[in-house]
């Protein structure tokens, strides 16, 4: 008996559909890709239950004619390709003819559209794969699509949603990511009769900086040009960077991609310009032929093949490593202590240089102190520094040393909170929000204090004393990285210290570099919190066996 069958009609198609419709935001990316490949300038949104009750898309576009409204909910229905060949030159967001035939399989669509041209609507109906109706009806130039109890009849699919609220929440970050990639169209979407975004259609620079909650004047724009591509990068500069990568943006000919090569080229190019853990936020914009790229990769067309990958790493990195190779007027608000002042406010009791003198390695001598046998011999890099002690040579990265003390004395002091002179408000993505409500008491009991001040806004009033402004932003990147391993107070700690010890390249005078070393010594560390060495030991039998002078 043979065990391979034909599926039928009705499996089949549902399992398509579970490939372009995965959640509510899903639906409302497919219905405003054709609002804007019908020419809209107006796209409104109505969602109601998260968009499993009600989903509206609302747009000024071309409209349908009689004929084309019938066929287009059709599988493989479309306007945008006819031949094999158009797939070489897409230009448009949708093109595959399926993403109306998915919704219509797994809900109650109804679309009313007219043309410009037209006096008169029609409307369609079709419930969970069956058309109920068609007529002519009245109506406004343009479509509005009605999307109703959506996988009302797939309960497994329903299952592994989220709250209705959570559901919302993806369907604004979708339609902000829209907005990003026709940033001229106006965009409105309202939750149970609210309004929860508006974008009255501008530049996509304005756009960027509402979403990011920063100044236009902290973004940095460079536009690069090799025939045939052209790259537009508006990113955030180093002194306004995130601890997450979840606010980079990459569009490719104005379609929002996730694509590894242009993310691992973008970082690479920012790497030199943003301390470790820390990046730019922002859209980067790769223009190029159709045919050197293939959209035509996922049902969902969000991912893409380019025919000269390697050409297009280098372009970008180059591209974003001309955007910050020049400098930045700083800003009052994000300039730093110098280092000396920054370890003397951390530990009185080290001895600090006097001012205006800059260290250099002074004439070996033995150091006063619990530990006369060590002496300071010079700075190896801009990260080492070089002690002779009586075990041997040893280096000391002095940044990893400072780290590892600041996150020991965040996690021995009972938390205690301090307020902020100005609380801070940001905005967090709808699964850092979840995960706000998961940990908060946690984080409270950490020393923060904060409040909800918007449905996906917080207000930071308070931090753990000694954290200021790092501390917020190291919160908000934690939760935006799905928190995993140790608690919550320990990870925030580590991303702390990481934060205000002293980097490579300061500089630290002899006394300020021993003092780092005793207190190491003195409570035993050897490592720092993400597990790196602080010190490497050469014993002096290792040294004469190098040498030769001991077999």
């Amino acid at each position: 008996m043979a065990r391979i069958r034909v599926l039928p009609e009705e499996v089949y198609s549902r399992i398509a559909a579970g490939e372009v419709v995965e959640r509510p935001a899903s639906v409302v990316k497919e219905l405003v890709e054709n609002a804007l490949d019908a020419g809209a300038r107006r796209i409104e949104v109505d969602l109601s239950g998260g968009g499993l009750t009600l989903i509206r898309v609302h747009d000024d576009g071309e409209g349908m004619s009689p004929e084309d409204l019938r066929l287009c909910w059709h599988p493989h229905a479309t306007s945008k390709i006819s031949h094999l060949e158009d797939l070489q030159r897409l230009c448009t967001f949708g093109f595959r003819g399926e993403a109306l035939h998915s919704i219509a399989r797994v809900s109650r669509l109804t679309i009313l559209s007219r043309p410009r041209e037209r006096d008169e609507a029609h409307l369609l109906r079709v419930h969970f794969g069956r058309e109920e109706e068609f007529r002519p009806a009245p109506g406004p130039p343009g479509t509005t699509v009605t999307v109703e109890d959506l996988f009302r009849e797939m309960p497994a699919r329903k299952a592994f949603l989220r709250s209705p609220r959570a559901e919302a929440g993806r369907v604004l970050e979708i339609l902000r990511l829209m907005a990003l990639c026709a940033p001229e169209t106006s965009f409105r979407l309202t939750q149970e009769k609210k309004e929860v975004f508006r974008w009255p259609g501008g530049s996509r620079k304005a756009l960027l900086s509402r979403i990011l909650g920063v100044s236009e004047k902290d973004l940095q724009e460079k536009i690069l040009e090799r025939k045939p591509y052209r790259i537009h990068l508006l990113l955030t500069r180093p002194e306004v960077a995130l601890g997450t990568t979840r606010y980079l943006f990459l569009l490719v000919n104005d379609r929002a991609v996730k694509d590894r090569t242009l993310l691992s080229a973008l970082l690479e190019g920012a790497r030199a310009f943003f301390p470790g853990g820390r990046f730019p936020a922002g859209v980067l914009s790769l223009y190029l032929p159709p045919h050197l790229v293939d959209v035509n990769v996922h049902p969902a067309k969000w991912e893409v093949r380019f025919r000269e990958e390697r050409e297009i790493y280098a372009l970008v990195r180059r591209a974003v490593e001309g955007a910050f190779s020049r400098p930045f007027p700083v800003s009052p608000d994000f300039r730093r202590s110098s280092p000396a002042e920054t370890l003397r406010q951390e530990y009185p009791e080290a001895p600090a240089s006097p001012p205006g003198h800059v260290a250099e390695p002074r004439s070996p001598g033995f150091a006063e102190g619990p530990f006369p046998e060590e002496r300071f011999l010079g700075f190896l890099g801009k990260t080492y520094a070089l002690f002779e002690t009586r075990e041997g040579l040893l280096l000391l990265d002095f940044h990893a040393a400072h780290e590892r003390l600041l996150y020991e004395g965040l996690c021995r002091q009972v938390p205690e909170s301090e307020t902020l002179l100005f609380p801070a408000v940001f905005e967090l993505s709808e699964e850092a929000r979840e995960r706000l409500e998961e940990l908060g008491e946690e984080i409270r009991r950490s020393g923060f204090r904060f409040r909800e001040v918007g449905p996906r806004e917080i207000m930071v009033e308070g931090v753990p004393r000694g954290g200021g402004f790092a501390a917020v932003e190291e919160l908000r990147a934690l939760l935006e990285e799905r928190p995993g391993g140790p608690g919550i107070r320990e990870q925030l700690a580590a991303r702390l210290a990481c934060r205000l010890a002293r980097k490579a390249g300061d500089r630290l005078s002899p006394q300020e570099a021993l003092h780092l070393l005793r207190r190491i010594r003195q409570e035993g560390l050897s490592r720092c919190p993400h597990g790196r060495p602080l010190y490497l030991l050469f014993s002096w039998d290792e040294l004469e066996k190098r040498f030769g002078r001991k077999v």
